[in-house]
């Protein structure tokens, strides 16, 4: 898409306008290839997601509303065989894309960078035509950068606060903007629009709640609105972060500025983290610890007296207190959200996929069994720089007690999972779609996303998918 230069914000102190003017002027030969790399896995792994999703509880209820409404076919809801209006396409893929929890995430904030803002730049994609591998890399790598730095700029994060990200709708938002092209100006107003439609809530996740998921829909959509909104000269708030009533003067105090003053010296993407096991991102460590001592057993280890699992007493409120729920999930994301329960499945079942958050076993008497045995205790020494700190696990087992303790979960950039990893992710997510995908489309849409730099077209992607 043709790109509208305008530099007249740049200079401005006023956070607002520097930050887009960053996102209007920003093209694809600043991005660091390590950032277009991130943007890459994070595009696979987040069509994985939005595959499995498919089959999620809640999302078809949102699909057939959807195709009730119906209209223009103007984008594809992902395994429905589907058209729709972009907007709602981008709804529906967004709500699939978190519905599972096995989409990306930073370990140092609780974010989640991509889920919203890949389905918005895919229903974008077929709405407008035309837009290029190198500008949706481009775009979606703006977008990534946006919501980790919003979420940097607040003192205290949602798992701290209760305040969940409703900053999360600004990188999206941002995305579009530079996808489509706009100008400095209509850059401003899209992401003063998109404040219109910023939302969030952090007790749908503690109490297991499709709303969840469906949030990222709405914003996946709000983002997109906004910026065909802005491009028809509709406007937003000028001054969404620190005017009287903005964004970061009414729901955080004292914001880290900083983190919005060295706009294009770094990407924030490539600080993504891919996730390999299908549950809240603060369990993963204490699943790590689990498979190894799995792994040094040679057997299922079951026979332990007592397991304890030491975690910050921010991982404690989310996953593992109050104990009675989290042994005894009563839904799959109950079952995502419980660190005693995904502890349990990795010792029986020497894997947590989505497989283990299903009813089958979750209620499988063998695992609640185990989940038994299982405590889990919050501890203030182990907060560190990242937001899962660090997790401890002692099993006590007659005489001896075993302790192994992990900092850096795996699928963390110290620890990734590459391009292959990623493709076997995908290969993994797809197999669970609702409507199964032919090999020859699993694999064509992974070659595809793995030159998506060199395609004229992005869209192809989502349409040979999404026509299933």
């Amino acid at each position: 898409m043709t790109r509208c230069w305008d530099t007249r914000m740049e200079t401005q102190p006023n956070p607002s306008h520097r930050l887009a003017a960053h996102v209007a002027n920003t093209v694809f030969d600043q991005i660091p290839k390590a950032a277009v790399q991130a943007a890459k896995r994070s595009t696979l792994d987040t069509l994985g997601a939005m595959l499995a999703g498919t089959a999620a509880p809640g999302i078809d209820t949102m699909v057939t509303m959807a195709r009730g409404w119906g209209g223009n076919a103007q984008a594809s809801v992902l395994g429905a065989g589907l058209r729709l209006p972009a907007p709602l396409a981008a709804w529906c893929n967004g709500a699939m894309a978190r519905a599972l929890e096995v989409d990306d995430c930073v370990d140092f904030l609780p974010v989640h960078p991509s889920a919203s803002c890949v389905p918005a730049l895919f229903a974008l994609a077929e709405l407008k035509g035309g837009l290029s591998g190198r500008d949706f890399l481009t775009a979606l790598a703006i977008g990534q950068d946006v919501i980790i730095r919003m979420g940097l700029t607040v003192r205290e994060n949602a798992m701290q606060s209760g305040r969940n990200n409703m900053f999360k709708v600004f990188g999206p938002a941002a995305a579009i903007a530079n996808a489509m092209g706009l100008d400095a100006d209509r850059t401003l107003h899209t992401l003063g629009i998109s404040f219109s439609h910023a939302v969030g809530d952090g007790q749908c996740a503690i109490d297991g709640a499709l709303s969840l998921r469906l949030q990222q829909g709405i914003v996946a959509q709000g983002a997109l609105l906004s910026g065909l909104l802005a491009e028809q000269e509709f406007t937003g708030a000028r001054d969404f972060l620190l005017g009287p009533y903005g964004y970061l003067t009414a729901f955080e105090p004292n914001p880290r500025l900083e983190f919005l003053d060295d706009l294009g010296d770094k990407f924030w993407g490539e600080e993504i983290s891919i996730k390999p096991h299908a549950t809240c991102r603060a369990t993963h460590a204490a699943i790590d610890l689990a498979l190894d001592w799995r792994r040094r057993s040679g057997d299922v280890p079951t026979n332990f007296d007592q397991i304890t699992i030491e975690v910050t007493p921010d991982v404690d409120r989310l996953v593992g207190s109050p104990r009675e729920k989290h042994c005894r999930p009563g839904s799959p994301a109950s079952a995502q959200f419980s660190l005693i329960y995904s502890v349990a499945a990795a010792l029986v079942r020497g894997q947590v996929s989505i497989r283990e958050i299903q009813p089958s076993s979750y209620t499988d008497e063998t695992l609640i069994a185990l989940t038994e045995k299982i405590t889990v205790r919050a501890d203030e020494t182990l907060k560190t720089d990242k937001v899962v700190g660090r997790t401890r696990m002692r099993i006590d087992q007659g005489d001896d007690t075993v302790v192994l303790e992990s900092a850096d979960p795996s699928g963390s950039p110290t620890k990734p999972l590459d391009f292959d990893g990623c493709a076997e992710k995908f290969r993994s997510m797809a197999s669970h779609a609702a409507s199964p995908c032919e090999p020859g489309q699993i694999e064509e849409t992974i070659d595809l996303v793995s030159r998506l730099e060199t395609l004229d077209d992005a869209s192809v992607i989502i349409q040979q998918l999404g026509g299933r």
